[in-house]
């Protein structure tokens, strides 16, 4: 029989399917386009599904077993009520999926699928729907032997599908750039590499090419006009750019071009791109530029203020954002790394995905701990309860 906690509330990773309706979470943080939670196909009597971290649908069918998550959906329900109304068995079969927990274990798990590693905290570029076009950051580089302990521990903790090297930084300005390709090779861990390629020469192009690291490279190029990509970007490098990324689809890599950018602009930049390089193979994707959490203004501003119980974010939950210090903080929209949990140098990664500081910017993201009127959450469009790309719907929340 499982124990029972004195109190439970239901766990915030849940997120309730239908039965034959189009799944309500999307994954599009992996690279390679977007997945979707996978699962048997329910049975005729099935009355609803559930995904949690897994990304696997769990069928249910008894309706009871909903009308009890949503009843410990938003604040902490004493066990032995819910037992006299729900059954025992019930009470005790949610408690040992996990669906309902002890209060102080909400937000304590996790499940990562990338490393993002700040290697460089610097970018040649300076685009308008950048934080680095308004306020660019110092020049620093991730000494060696402190990206080796990163590797080694990402490595250690298993189950990352790969790591990137970027974080509003050009990863091939980087003057280690070949060497920390080599510490990848020797982990058996792959690299989604983003960058503008500007940098992106023909010695780094057959270092990734020999180490045979790259799952993926994911080219930022806002328009193929000289004159517009010079005023986007800030930078004069298109015809380096251009070259550099055609040597890489030469070169057989698995190539994406991110477009970023607004409204009619984006859509003519995205047909222009497509004419040219979809023919050689290439994927083309539209990227709606955010504010970053309010850290970008002028056309790119969003003005977001959520209120009240914050919705959820995958971003805390599937990865870990290290920075070039080796800090780990809250997720990619955090331009200034304001909401830091700890240094990769004082733990394991487990350790530190599960310190209290962890767990509680997590509850913080998802709704079971408060969080201030100033918390970066509050400003990002990932909040917005309509924002189409979530990989959590909170049954708190949702229903």
């Amino acid at each position: 029989m499982t124990r029972l906690p004195t109190s439970v509330q239901t766990s915030p990773y849940l997120t309730r399917v239908d039965p034959g309706a189009a799944s309500p979470v999307v994954y599009l943080t992996d690279t390679f386009g977007p997945t979707y939670p996978h699962g048997e196909t329910p049975a005729p009597e099935t009355a609803f599904g559930i995904v949690g971290l897994d990304r696997r649908i769990d069928w249910h069918n008894d309706p009871r077993m909903l009308e009890l998550l949503v009843e410990c959906a938003r604040h902490p329900r004493d066990s032995a009520g819910l037992v006299q109304r729900f059954g025992c068995g019930l009470v005790a079969e949610a408690v040992a999926r996990q669906w309902i927990q002890a209060p102080a274990d909400l937000c304590r798990g996790y499940r990562l699928v990338s490393g993002e590693i700040e290697v460089t905290a610097h970018c040649n570029w300076g685009c308008r729907f950048c934080p680095v076009s308004t306020d660019p950051k110092p020049r620093q580089t991730m000494p060696m032997p402190l990206f080796g302990e990163v590797v080694a521990k990402l490595a250690e903790h298993g189950g990352i599908d790969y790591v990137t090297f970027q974080f509003f930084n050009e990863p091939t300005l980087d003057r280690y750039f070949t060497d920390r390709l080599t510490v990848l090779a020797d982990h058996g861990i792959e690299l989604a590499l983003y960058t503008n390629a500007s940098a992106l020469t023909p010695a780094k192009i057959e270092a990734l090419r020999d180490r045979k690291v790259l799952r993926h490279l994911i080219v930022n190029l806002p328009s193929v006009d000289p004159h517009q990509f010079a005023a986007l970007t800030g930078s004069r490098s298109y015809e380096t750019t251009t070259r550099n990324l055609r040597a890489a689809i030469d070169a057989g890599f698995r190539v994406q071009i991110v477009v970023n950018g607004l409204g009619e602009q984006l859509a003519g930049n995205v047909e222009q791109i497509g004419r040219r390089y979809l023919p050689l193979g290439v994927e083309v994707t539209a990227s709606a530029t955010c504010d970053r959490a309010g850290d970008v203004g002028g056309e790119y501003f969003q003005n977001v203020a959520a209120r009240g119980r914050l919705t959820g974010c995958g971003w805390p939950v599937h990865h870990a954002n290290i920075s070039v210090a080796g800090d780990l903080f809250l997720c990619c929209n955090d331009y200034y790394q304001r909401e830091r949990f700890g240094n990769i140098r004082d733990g394991s990664l487990h350790e530190l995905m599960t310190s209290d500081a962890a767990v509680l910017l997590r509850q913080k993201v998802f709704g079971v701990a408060d969080s201030a009127d100033d918390f970066l959450c509050r400003r990002c469009h990932n909040q917005a309860p309509d924002y189409p790309s979530r990989e959590f719907r909170p049954i708190a929340t949702f229903g």
